[in-house]
């Protein structure tokens, strides 16, 4: 019964790892768990826009959003983008004051976007967790 018990327990030790993204040593470099993955569906009209309401990146440029967990920057939401999708938000943040945000129908459910440290192809959004999988959950 105990041989029994520890193989589940292994087994289930195991299956837990499955969602690990990058995972980096504990010298405290870094430390990223990807919780979930998902594309936005077509007929969502997700955009990010700047300020004034300006489109600057819409479905078409993000290949998949992420609710991911860092040590260094608690949860967050990533856009990964396509290649276009990756020029576009460069240059959308080159002006110092530049200020983007994701809506839904034109209705901004999240902001400020950023570019990623890390990934040059990823924009995020920083935010508390029910956040995070509140803004995900609409978006996917």
């Amino acid at each position: 019964m105990k041989k029994l018990f520890c193989l589940m327990l292994c087994i289930g030790l195991c299956f837990s790892f499955v969602g690990c993204g990058r995972v980096g040593d504990h010298s405290g470099e870094y430390r990223i768990l990807e919780l979930t993955e998902n594309k936005i569906p077509d007929d969502r009209e997700f955009a990010v826009v700047d300020k004034d309401g300006d489109e600057i990146l819409t479905n078409a440029d993000v290949e998949k959003v992420l609710v991911v967990f860092e040590k260094s920057k608690d949860r967050y939401l990533e856009l990964r983008l396509t290649k276009d999708g990756a020029k576009k938000l460069k240059k959308a943040l080159k002006p110092k004051d530049a200020e983007l945000s994701i809506t839904l129908s034109g209705e901004k459910i999240a902001g400020p976007v950023i570019a990623d440290d890390v990934e040059e192809n990823s924009a995020i959004v920083l935010g508390e967790y029910e956040d995070v999988m509140d803004w995900f959950n609409a978006i996917t």
